[in-house]
């Protein structure tokens, strides 16, 4: 059963929809009928649809509006336009937002259930076409060859000349990777999953995720994806032709969608790490190594999301990462703050490298590990002075036993994951407390929104979004209305400025907008609580 949203301005339209449309019949199921864009967006917030059938001409946020944001937060809605307006316009902006019908008002029940149907049959072919499972092991079984890209796999894990990068992929015919900027992303399961995956379909479920990836990827023009097996890589890149802020916005939707099209339509969900970006075929492994520490926080931070290097560490050097995976799952225990399986993973390294080691040797990998975690703490800029003074390696050296090593390495692991921790907190709260700074400087202006605050505070939006749900416990757009509707509430209470000049104070052009969501707010008009104060 697919879920819809209806939305109308009219009440009368709304109800008898509502009530004439056997929904269920159709394969849909109406989780709501909106009156404007704004109660659109709250609910799409709470509870996604697959299908948004909206009227263009709506108060407050018009349906293009919503469609425009739609398409940038939850580019797996589809989108149906119904106006009274048969505006060429309209229609152009309609193509131009992906939006699948555009139909003209009044509509009847049966041309209504007519596009129904015609939706339903497409949801699910793109359903079928993503999880067919037979469809799925026939085409890996044929190109399990061509997915062994031993160049690609080479240039995203090792320090390949630009010459050489260079000349294989012109040769190999490569054409999406000529381009002057360049980033990876990692993407892996996050082990939440439907009953219909079983632990022996991890390889089909990756499998699938590359399917998705590149696909999307390769429609947007902004690179490709490739299977080594444990994981999906996304080898991303600049085309000369488009400027690289679009081109960062076209890579962070693209991901977005690609998250949130794996989690509908094979009912798993993926976390993905990206890299920071590089100009050079040399440094695109290094990128690489970033997607990887990247991921080293989803547990700690949340899984099921885009997770950019830059947003968790901002100062981080271009410097190699571990890149072993036993040490990379070190770091990823630090990173997430779990003592037991930071001890754990300590033990399984010990264990496994006093089977084949002399205690000199198992003395020189202890001091190589307690090197690789004080590199990592300058790479993202912690103080590394009482590191040193734990890891110290006349200490080490002095170590006859497996258990002393053990020791000292569990009070540099553990000094590590407490400054990576403090350091995260400090990171968010500063964050969130430039941000709420921000917001009330512009408190006034009508375009205010996640991106320009994100912006300015040199984020990603959706990893914004998040720590400041986290930090401050309400989304951004509940906190933004709650400070504006408090402003608007103190001037009605103290000045006798007029509604619309209180409504421009607060940020809302429109003051029939503000009356609404005053309204909605206080349950009492702004000019009834006017007259309740006198």
């Amino acid at each position: 059963m697919y879920k819809l949203i209806f939305a109308d301005d009219e009440a009368p339209v709304r109800r008898n929809i509502a009530k004439l449309i056997p929904w269920e019949k159709f394969g849909f199921e109406l989780i709501g009928c909106c009156a404007n864009g704004h109660e659109v967006l709250d609910l799409v917030e709470k509870d996604p649809p697959d299908l948004l059938i909206t009227d263009i001409n709506m108060p407050f946020v018009s349906g293009i509006d919503v469609a425009r944001e739609l398409r940038r937060d939850f580019p797996t809605v589809k989108i149906i336009f119904l106006t009274g307006y048969n505006d060429f316009n309209y229609a152009q902006q309609a193509i131009d937002l992906n939006v699948l019908k555009y139909i003209l008002k009044p509509v009847s029940a049966q041309s209504l259930s007519e596009c129904l149907q015609e939706v339903k049959q497409m949801l699910d072919a793109e359903y079928q076409q993503n999880y067919d499972r037979s469809r799925l092991e026939d085409f890996y079984r044929q190109n399990e060859s061509i997915m062994q890209m031993v160049f690609l796999y080479a240039l995203v894990t090792t320090g390949i000349s630009n010459t050489e990068a260079k000349k294989k992929a012109e040769l190999l015919g490569l054409n999406y990777l000529k381009g002057d900027l360049f980033q990876v992303a990692v993407l892996i399961e996050d082990g939440m999953r439907s009953e219909q995956w079983t632990d022996d379909s991890v390889d089909l479920m990756n499998f699938a995720v590359y399917n998705i990836a590149k696909e999307i990827l390769e429609r947007e023009n902004i690179g490709t994806a490739i299977f080594n097996g444990s994981a999906v890589i996304a080898i991303l890149s600049k085309s000369t032709a488009i400027d690289t802020e679009h081109w960062q916005e076209k890579t962070v939707f693209a991901l977005q969608e690609i998250r949130e099209a794996i989690e509908k339509h094979l009912k798993f969900t993926i976390t993905i790490g990206v890299g920071n970006t590089c100009s050079e075929y040399r440094s695109i492994h290094v990128s690489y190594d970033e997607a990887i520490s990247a991921l080293g926080y989803r547990w700690a931070i949340g899984t099921n999301k885009v997770i950019f290097i830059a947003d968790i560490e901002p100062q981080r050097h271009s410097t190699l990462v571990f890149d072993k995976e036993k040490e990379q799952l070190l770091l990823d225990c630090m990173k997430i703050n779990n003592p037991q399986k930071l001890e754990k993973a300590v033990d399984n390294l010990l264990l496994e490298a006093s089977k084949y080691m002399s205690i000199e040797s198992l003395r020189a990998y202890i001091i190589t590990i307690i090197f690789c975690v004080i590199r990592e703490a300058d790479n993202i800029r912690l103080d590394t002075k009482q590191l040193l003074e734990l890891g110290d390696i006349r200490k080490v050296l002095e170590c006859e036993q497996v258990e002393e090593m053990r020791k000292i390495l569990l009070q540099v692991c553990n000094c590590m994951m407490k400054c990576i921790s403090q350091n995260r907190k400090n990171s968010c709260s500063a964050a969130v407390t430039q941000a709420i700074q921000f917001i009330h400087e512009q408190l006034a202006n009508d375009t205010l929104s996640v991106d320009m605050v994100a912006k300015h505070l040199h984020m990603s939006s959706s990893y914004f979004r998040a720590v400041f749900k986290k930090e401050v416990g309400a989304t951004f757009g509940n906190y933004l209305t709650e400070q504006r509707m408090e402003k608007a509430k103190d001037l009605i209470c103290t000045t006798a400025l007029k509604n619309y000049e209180i409504s421009e104070a607060v940020g809302y052009a429109d003051p029939h907008y503000f009356s609404y969501c005053f309204k909605k707010h206080f349950k009492i008009a702004p000019n009834e609580m006017r007259e309740s104060l006198n």
